[in-house]
């Protein structure tokens, strides 16, 4: 048996039939293997076909297609019309979890169950409040929903049934369960990324040097002044290969004369260079610097950074009617598609005080196709065309910039995620336009 994980063929092969058992049925699957940047972790979707129409006696167990990971079988097991436990307690609800199919060894792995809520497009991983997982073996059903013991006893069903068609069915009728299976033996880390860590503003092997020091006004006159440089201590290597906007910057400088940087701060600069390197910037920098690490990153090319700083800035600052317009005069010229985005939501939701306070004079009109998909994402314009869009893939107009990046990313675009709602949303169509 191959560890293979694109199991949609055989998933549509398969067909709808009963098991041996009466009280069994293996259902058509539509099965997808997720990207992870965990070597020891693998992801699953699992996509149920019109739930509605599944058995829903209670009792009645429906098992889906066959997945393969680890080089083990798995399938996930629901119960779409909930069943007892063993006091005969239970209700109409919906039963989920894990099972292995192939026989042989046990596998020592931890797992997680998720089901994503239609209305706010966040998967809810069902594992969060409780330890993980158990031994797997060829007879124990693995309960994979928090609520469960991790025991061969079954507790109460994870949510009613009703609840269940309402808050994560699609709009095809279609319930997906999202699988993570990992690995619990250990494994050693690849240490490239640590030994690049490590040579961050490392002196001994370093050839190239910068010298930064932002460049500020004196109190007593319009003169610039420079206050005391700061040495950072590189390698051309690396900046080069990062972006090109980094390699214009190391062109500046021969051998180890410095070259200067007088428009970032010191301590944004290193948190620049640190990332670059492959570290982690914490929260309360983040929250910090959060605006000036923005212009940096955008500056010299590391997008990645900038992404990551503009949430921080969504999330850290207060929008008000008084700072809405020149929040988004700021964003539309730092090409920040996530703070517009939160912007607009501000507001459609105060858009009677926004109408009656807020000047649009300076506001280019290109920014009206953004206020109209807030518009849409609320509720407060409807179109026909939207019955006729089944297909939530496509219907990118509605979908929120984090989502849209999310799927650039998993496509394998991450070099295209740093862009306007517009381009994104054609990326991900001329994509789709050549997978046909």
């Amino acid at each position: 048996m191959a560890d293979n994980n694109n199991n949609n063929d055989a998933a549509a092969d398969q067909g709808e039939a009963m098991n041996n058992d009466d009280n069994v049925t293996v259902a058509v699957t539509k099965i997808a293997a997720l990207p992870t940047d965990n070597p020891k972790e693998k992801r699953f979707s699992i996509t149920f076909d019109n739930f509605k129409d599944l058995p829903s006696e209670m009792g009645h167990e429906v098992q889906s297609s066959i997945f393969s990971c680890f080089q083990t079988d798995f399938c996930v097991e629901i119960y779409p019309g909930g069943d007892e436990d063993e006091d005969g307690e239970g209700g109409a609800g919906v039963m989920i979890g894990i099972k292995q199919k192939s026989k042989g060894e046990a596998l020592k792995i931890k797992y997680s169950v998720g089901l994503k809520d239609t209305a706010t497009n966040n998967i809810l991983n069902m594992h969060k409040k409780y330890s993980h997982g158990k031994l797997f073996d060829e007879e124990t059903l693995i309960k994979g929903v928090a609520w469960f013991c991790f025991d061969d006893s079954w507790s109460h069903n994870f949510r009613p049934r009703d609840d269940i068609i309402k808050e994560y069915l699609d709009r095809s009728g279609a319930l997906t369960v999202y699988v993570t299976l990992q690995l619990k033996e250990y494994i050693p880390k690849n240490p490239t990324s640590t030994m690049i860590l490590n040579l961050f503003n490392n002196q001994d092997s370093a050839d190239i040097v910068f010298e930064v020091c932002e460049q500020r006004k004196r109190t007593n006159d319009r003169k610039r002044a420079k206050a005391t440089p700061h040495t950072f201590h590189a390698h051309r290597l690396i900046l080069q290969h990062y972006s090109t906007e980094l390699a214009a910057l190391c062109a500046t400088s021969e051998g180890m004369t410095p070259a200067i940087v007088d428009d970032v701060k010191p301590e944004v600069f290193r948190h620049l260079l640190y990332y670059v390197y492959g570290g982690e910037i914490g929260e309360e920098d983040f929250v910090q610097h959060a605006k000036d690490l923005i212009n940096a990153a955008d500056k010299y090319g590391v997008t990645n950074l900038k992404l990551e700083a503009e949430v921080w800035y969504v999330q850290s600052t207060k929008n008000t009617i008084e700072n809405v317009i020149d929040n988004l005069l700021y964003a539309d010229a730092m090409n920040c598609a996530l703070l517009k985005e939160a912007l607009m939501d501000f507001m459609v939701e105060k858009k009677v005080e926004v109408m009656q306070r807020v000047s649009f004079d300076d506001v280019p009109g290109h920014i009206c196709k953004d206020l109209l998909a807030a518009m849409a994402r609320c509720g407060d314009v409807s179109s026909d065309d939207d019955e006729e869009e089944e297909d939530m893939e496509k219907n990118y107009s509605k979908m929120r910039i984090g989502d849209l990046r999310q799927k650039l990313d998993e496509k394998g675009l991450s070099l295209d995620i740093d862009g306007s709602r517009e381009a994104l949303i054609s990326t991900l169509k001329e994509h789709s336009r050549n997978q046909i």
